[in-house]
């Protein structure tokens, strides 16, 4: 026979972990460095350039142990750093992996496609970029 006592779980309130909106989107190509650490090399430091996307959200993201990432189409953009009020920073070190015209989505990190909110901009593609949209060819003249 048990001792134990089996006594409910008080159903309190749940933290709102609801990611904000995303007001704007700024992209362009930098150069990058790697953080130096005094015992170990970074992963990133074979990387010198990347795509850098300035977000700019209608609040801040709330504070839990996943972080938020940006999703061009399926790639997940997951580096990123908070640079001021309601404004993060995030690299993508493989351009060649992001097609321009996809949509950009926000979530958190490894986010089914159907919890991640789409924004209004769409990836072009970063200025300086080899990459460009496919465009239709000028007809042969004959």
């Amino acid at each position: 026979m048990s001792n134990d006592a089996s006594y409910p779980i008080s159903e309190g309130p749940r933290p709102d972990w609801d990611l904000p909106d995303v007001v704007d989107i700024q992209i362009r190509k930098v150069q990058f460095e790697a953080p130096q650490h005094r015992n170990f090399r970074s992963a990133l430091s074979e990387y010198r350039q990347a795509v850098e996307f300035l977000v700019r959200t209608s609040g801040p993201v709330p504070a839990r142990a996943l972080s938020p990432a940006l999703f061009i189409g399926d790639v997940q953009v997951i580096e990123n750093q908070q640079i001021g009020e309601n404004l993060y920073r995030f690299l993508a070190f493989e351009p060649q992996r992001l097609e321009p015209g996809s949509p950009i989505g926000w979530g958190w990190l490894n986010s089914p496609r159907e919890q991640r909110q789409l924004t209004n901009f769409p990836y072009e593609g970063s200025p300086g970029s080899d990459k460009k949209p496919a465009s239709k060819k000028p007809p042969r003249r004959k």
